[in-house]
């Protein structure tokens, strides 16, 4: 019991992820759009989200070609209250609200990587 929640606390420990969690509690999103909204590489990017689910925080779906992430639903009081209260930065906020996932992430794979939808 102790050890989960040492590990939970833990991945809160890394102001990234702290990040991540507070663009996702915007709303649900791929690997390509958290790598334009944060400092830090896709691979970086994929080794917290990593961590962030093993934790428990987070849950990854799929939709057509993208994979998405967003905060679970059932995080303990506790935890859903501490995410409540965390910023969000307002560019952030904008930048989710008029970029949607196929544009972005299309134009994005087209442009550097050749490749086609999010992982």
């Amino acid at each position: 019991m102790y050890q989960e929640w040492s590990e939970r606390f833990r991945a809160l420990g890394d102001g990234t992820r702290l990040h991540i969690l507070g663009i996702l509690s915007v709303r649900d999103a791929c690997v390509c759009e958290l790598v334009e909204l944060l400092p830090v590489s896709q691979p970086a990017v994929s080794q917290h989200l990593r961590k962030l689910k093993q934790a428990g925080f987070v849950r990854e779906y799929r939709q057509k070609s993208w994979v998405f992430y967003a905060l679970r639903t059932d995080l303990p009081p506790v935890i859903a209250a501490f995410l409540r209260d965390l910023p969000v930065a307002e560019s952030d906020v904008s930048w989710l609200s008029t970029h949607e996932v196929a544009v972005s992430c299309a134009a994005r794979d087209a442009s550097e990587l050749g490749l086609r939808g999010c992982y």
